[in-house]
């Protein structure tokens, strides 16, 4: 909408042509006419026009007198002259000083509509701007805090915002979070009918925030409903959340607001259905839900490190899902709950890792925020560790295996071992076995007994002077005497002679 105020001391030439331009479209508005220049400027404040058509001769203030105590009001309006044949040279000099169009009397309607089209169409680029630049800096105010910015830059964002009508009247921030990723088209969209006072500022992770302009006699509640109607206007099956701040007036309580309408999308989070939560307090105070830091870190040691570092991976999956049961009744915000789970994938891959095992075979959780819900995260974080417990448990169970073999051989290496022997002796197939105790200790079955008879032949020869070679061969395993030195040697560079004399 173009509005435009006329001004001339002639009735009949100004009733005339506000009648012109009501008749020329919807798109103008005479927002007033005035028989002097001391009239218009009298009420140019509260009028704003964005177009002021003047005659550029009267008596007591000129058309001229009248363009330059109208800038020093407001800075934005636009002028065009009415003029007589006489009065050209006063038209040129008012071109010079700015005005945009100058008009002969009597007016020619096809010149007047061009600068009607004119004059809208600076106006609508002049209005883009600002709302870009608007848009820009409210983007920047949401999710800031005052003390974060230098104090010089914070008024100057304010000041300039505070020039809206939206900021000096009532607002409230919305957030929406509603997946697949609404975009601030769809958003424009679904509150066309809210004003055009309304701002709409993309967020990241597929929120949207929107700045709703309230009215003075119960923005509470028009606030809520407002939210609730948008929710009810998603696609049906979509479950959308929505998070509304308490009222506020004056742009510098926006990162506040946001705020509020941040910890409302929180809690709204946890429910499975499409919700809606709304701050509490009216504004100027945030709800007080953001705990503290460390406080489910510190449950998380309590609870379920010391199970993991015990090596009790069996016992996981019942204790995360005990812990996360509480987290559902205590609901904590969403900075807390991406450091709780950072820690839980921190410490269960390490102690993968300490256990030889790759913690790449799953995609834990991250960030709250781009689940859909409450529900959806728990159940990814607790798939995330019962994966990681399996694998942990099952390499565990593995070791032991190897650990129970190693331990028979130690004691029964004297006597004759088939592999199929020792594989049942852990239920598992001889093949398995194989790569399982190659994979835990660095060599196979057969080097490893090996290993254990001459360990212990060595110790015979050092020790036990009076037995011949061939004994000690016998007494470890290898009853025919060249096989024997020929083993013993390969071992250890020396038959088993040389290697008695070399430890006397």
């Amino acid at each position: 909408m173009l509005d435009i105020a006329v001004v001339d001391d002639e009735e009949r030439i100004r009733m005339g042509l506000a009648k012109l331009i009501t008749d020329a479209g919807d798109s103008y508005r005479v927002v007033g006419t005035f028989g002097s220049g001391q009239e218009l400027l009298s009420q140019m404040s509260g009028l704003q026009p964005d177009l002021i058509i003047t005659d550029i001769k009267m008596p007591q203030m000129s058309g001229l007198e009248l363009m330059a105590r109208a800038r020093e009001i407001t800075g934005d309006a636009m002028f065009a002259v009415l003029s007589g044949y006489d009065d050209f040279e006063y038209a040129r000099t008012a071109l010079r000083q700015g005005a945009m169009e100058y008009l002969l009397k009597p007016v020619n309607i096809s010149e007047l509509h061009r600068l009607l089209e004119n004059a809208y169409a600076l106006v609508t680029e002049k209005r883009n701007e600002r709302r870009l630049e608007s848009d820009d800096l409210a983007s920047f105010l949401l999710g800031q805090e005052e003390k974060r910015l230098p104090a010089h830059l914070f008024e100057e964002v304010c000041g300039r915002l505070d020039q809206q009508a939206l900021f000096r009247g009532c607002y409230a921030v919305f957030v929406l979070q509603a997946p697949p990723n609404m975009t601030a088209e769809a958003l424009h969209g679904c509150t066309a009918d809210w004003g055009d006072e309304r701002r709409i500022i993309g967020c990241v992770d597929g929120r949207q925030a929107a700045i709703l302009p309230l009215g003075p006699s119960d923005p509470a509640g028009e606030a809520a409903e407002r939210a609730s109607l948008l929710l009810r206007r998603q696609p049906a099956g979509m479950i959308a959340k929505a998070g509304i701040s308490g009222v506020f007036s004056g742009s510098r309580w926006l990162p506040r607001a946001y705020e509020e309408a941040m910890s409302s999308l929180e809690t709204a989070w946890y429910s499975r259905e499409m919700r809606i939560c709304g701050a509490l307090g009216g504004g100027h105070e945030t709800r007080g839900r953001r705990e503290l830091s460390y406080r489910l870190v510190r449950s998380l040691e309590k609870q379920i490190f010391p199970a993991l570092f015990s090596g009790e991976y069996a016992r996981l999956p019942k204790l995360v899902s005990a812990w996360l049961e509480e987290q559902t009744a205590s609901m904590p915000g969403w900075a807390e709950l991406k450091e709780a789970a950072a820690a839980l994938k921190e410490l269960t891959g390490e102690e993968m890792e300490r256990r030889g095992l790759s913690s790449q075979g799953v995609e834990w959780p991250s960030d709250p925020g781009e689940s859909p819900d409450w529900r959806t995260f728990a159940a990814s974080l607790k798939a995330a560790l019962e994966w990681a417990s399996g694998q942990l448990e099952q390499a565990k169970s593995e070791h032991r295996a190897v650990e129970t073999v190693k331990t028979y051989i130690q004691q029964h290496f004297t006597e004759e071992m088939e592999l199929q022997q020792l594989a049942d002796l852990v239920y598992l197939t001889p093949s398995y076995l194989s790569k399982l105790f190659k994979t835990e200790t660095g060599e196979t079955i057969t080097d490893f007994i090996i290993a254990e008879r001459i360990t212990h032949a060595k110790k015979l020869l050092k020790e036990e002077h009076g037995l011949k070679t061939y004994m000690v061969g016998e007494r470890v395993g290898y009853p025919d005497p060249a096989y024997f030195a020929k083993v013993f040697k390969k071992m250890t560079g020396k038959t088993p002679k040389e290697y008695r004399e070399f430890v006397r």
